[in-house]
């Protein structure tokens, strides 16, 4: 049996022994952190990309309501536009008894005046 050779002694034909330190291994901590901040930005965008679809269909929905609104509105603006006829008001008016006027007397009114004074009266006054 032979002995191991002390360090700093060689001993013929034998592998030196060196003194020395211990290689460390190298820590874990600085793989951890680079998963953790791997994970945490994975997530993180998983969340952005959510949030921007569910504002996609929000917005999508708007856009349909809208357009319903629009037709409905137009649909409405015709039915206005179909009972402001004239055509149609004049039987009603009729049957209301109601009557286009044949003599026609304008007004004037002196808002500083306590009554209104027809206009044809002031100047037959003038002229004689």
């Amino acid at each position: 049996m032979t002995a191991l050779p002390q360090p700093g002694r060689v001993a013929e034909g034998q592998i030196r022994v060196l003194a020395g330190r211990r290689r460390r291994r190298p820590t874990m901590a600085p793989w951890m952190i680079v998963a953790i901040i791997a994970v945490i930005g994975f997530l993180g965008l998983g969340f952005a990309r959510t949030s921007l679809d569910r504002a996609a269909f929000d917005l999508a929905e708007l856009n349909t309501e809208i357009t319903e609104q629009r037709s409905l509105k137009l649909s409405l603006e015709m039915e206005i536009a179909r009972l402001e006829n004239p055509a149609r008001i004049a039987p009603l008016a009729e049957e209301m008894g109601l009557v286009i006027p044949t003599m026609t007397h304008q007004l004037l009114v002196d808002l500083d005046g306590t009554s209104p004074a027809v206009a044809g009266a002031d100047t037959d006054e003038s002229n004689q």
